[in-house]
């Protein structure tokens, strides 16, 4: 994404971005499922239970009802590994370039990648 003009702040596990959301100005979080001490969906339903609406993409190499499970929790969008660099950076650009309150309706399809409506 550095290549894509955006600046990255790394965190090796949910608890280190939990304390980068608190400390940094973010526009938007890519978070893995699969992480040591706080994984993916317990950093989604921490930062949504506080009320941060913060636009969230998980990735996972994860089966489809886990991403959705994700997306259940509050990511605005769910993509499956492995990435396409350009439909990802697409799904980053639309995500933080929408001006929606509610994305609970939307999907990105874990094996196509669009955006739809559940």
């Amino acid at each position: 994404m550095a290549s894509a003009g955006h600046t990255v702040i790394l965190a090796a596990d949910g608890s280190e971005a939990l304390e980068k959301v608190r400390d940094e100005e973010i526009d938007v979080i890519v978070t893995d499922l699969r992480m040591p001490v706080l994984n993916g969906l317990r950093l989604i339903r921490q930062l949504r239970d506080a009320g941060d609406t913060i636009p969230i993409v998980a990735i996972s190499r994860a089966n489809a009802d886990r991403l959705m499970l994700a997306q259940d929790y509050g990511a605005n969008a769910a993509v499956s590994k492995p990435l396409d660099r350009e439909q990802f950076l697409e799904v980053v650009e639309r995500i933080v370039g929408d001006t929606r309150d509610d994305w609970s309706d939307a999907w990105i399809h874990p094996e196509f990648g669009s955006v739809g409506e559940r």
